[in-house]
C-alpha cells in the first residue's frame, strides 16, 4: 500500500490522522500532520503528550523552524500546539510502532495558561485497540478527544486551583478529533453492514 502524504494532509479530517487503517499491535502507524499559523499569535490549543514509545517525525515541507527534510526523534514527553507570532506552515508525518506485547501507556495533559499548573490529565493503553474492528480509531485520538471534551464541558475543570484563572475552552474544532471518531464509527458500521447486513441495523 502507498499514499501521497500531501493528498492525505489535504483530505484529512484531524491532526494525527493514521495514513493507513492499521493501528493494531506490532503495526507501524504513520500519521499525517498539517499546521499553519498566520503569525497573529492566535492560540490553537496546547497540551503535553507523553508516550512510552518513540515517535519519528518527518517534515515534508515547512517554512518554519522545522526545516523541509528534517527527521528527528523527539522526547517521549513533549508539548504540542500553542500559538505563534511568526507566520509558518508545516506538513509532515509522525510515525510510531505499536508494541508487540505488554502495556503501552500514553497520556495527554492540559495546563493553566497563566501559571502552568496541571489542570487535567487523561491516559490510555495503546494496546487496548479493538483488533476485531477493521476501522478501529487510533487510541491516541480517543485519548485526546476525551480529554478536551471533559475540559470544555466544565468551567471547574478549566479553573486553576493554584491561581484561580479560568482557562478558555480548548479549540477542539481546529484539531478535528471528534469528526475523525465519528467517521471511524460510521466506516466500521458500513464495513460490518456490507459483510453482515443484519449487524448494521
Amino acid at each position: 500500500m502507498k499514499v501521497n502524504a500531501f493528498s492525505v494532509a489535504q483530505q484529512s479530517n484531524a491532526q494525527l490522522l493514521p495514513m493507513f487503517p492499521y493501528v493494531h499491535r506490532g503495526a507501524i502507524v504513520p500519521c499525517s500532520i498539517a499546521f499553519e499559523s498566520d503569525g497573529s499569535g492566535a492560540k490553537m490549543g496546547y497540551f503535553v503528550h507523553t508516550n512510552s514509545v518513540d515517535e519519528i517525525a518527518l517534515t515534508l515541507a515547512s517554512n518554519g523552524p522545522q526545516r523541509t527534510g528534517d527527521v528527528f526523534v523527539g522526547p517521549r514527553s513533549h508539548g504540542v500546539g500553542g500559538g505563534s507570532t511568526v507566520a509558518f506552515f508545516r506538513v509532515g508525518v509522525v510515525t510510531q510502532r505499536q508494541l508487540e506485547e505488554g502495556e503501552q501507556p500514553e497520556e495527554a495533559t492540559l495546563f493553566c495558561e497563566q501559571c502552568n499548573v496541571e489542570l487535567l490529565r487523561n491516559g490510555v493503553d495503546m494496546a487496548e485497540t479493538n483488533e476485531a474492528d477493521r476501522y478501529a480509531p487510533l487510541p491516541s485520538i480517543v485519548l485526546l478527544d476525551e480529554l478536551v471534551t471533559q475540559f470544555n464541558a466544565s468551567e471547574t475543570a478549566r479553573t486553576c486551583s493554584a491561581c484561580g484563572h479560568v482557562n478558555p475552552p480548548f479549540p477542539a474544532m481546529i484539531w478535528g478529533w471528534s469528526r475523525y471518531l465519528r467517521n471511524s464509527r460510521t466506516a466500521q458500521r458500513g464495513w460490518d453492514g456490507v459483510r453482515e447486513p443484519e449487524s448494521a441495523r
